[in-house]
């Protein structure tokens, strides 16, 4: 994997974000990381109602996040590839990378689960909240703490910087 990690850091792409242009690497973290907050906290609110929090806000009015949530999980699924090329060693190594995809298309198909099995069924118009709708809220509200928890630890937990330089961490 060794030539193919070089490949990546060397292309013009991957050498732009980190250093030629100085503001492309500051920009693209921080859409990464309001787009994350849209989706988690929007996803967390429409879980929280469900669980029984804020009882007064029909959930009926939670669907109309739905369409901005998809959108924020796509800027950030382009965001997160713009980032690993970027640095592709220092992801592709850890195994906290991993653990962090994993956690992604968990919480997303959680989110799914949520927004199409529970939020469309008819259950919302009787005003009645199944048992299983509370179990996947709550799974879901579990899986984006541990996903935010598992992309912080990713900056924190890498052996190589870029490929053949060892990180001080």
């Amino acid at each position: 994997m060794d030539p193919i990690f070089a490949w990546i850091e060397s292309s013009a792409l991957s050498e732009w974000i980190r250093g030629e242009c100085l503001c492309a690497f500051p920009t693209i973290i921080t859409i990464h990381t309001i787009c994350m907050g849209l989706l988690a906290g929007g996803s967390s609110a429409i879980d929280l109602r469900i669980l029984g929090f804020a009882p007064g806000i029909p959930l009926e009015r939670t669907l109309g996040f739905l369409p901005v949530l998809w959108v924020a999980f796509a800027v950030n699924a382009v965001t997160g590839t713009i980032l690993l090329i970027a640095y592709p060693t220092k992801q592709l190594t850890n195994p906290v990378f991993y653990v962090k995809v994993a956690l992604i298309a968990f919480a997303v198909w959680l989110f799914y689960r949520v927004g199409k099995e529970i939020a469309l069924s008819p259950e919302v118009e009787q005003k009645s909240i199944s048992g299983k709708a509370k179990v996947l809220a709550f799974a879901s509200l579990a899986s984006w703490i541990a996903l935010i928890i598992a992309g912080r630890l990713l900056q924190y937990t890498h052996k190589w910087e870029m490929l053949g330089v060892p990180s001080l961490i």
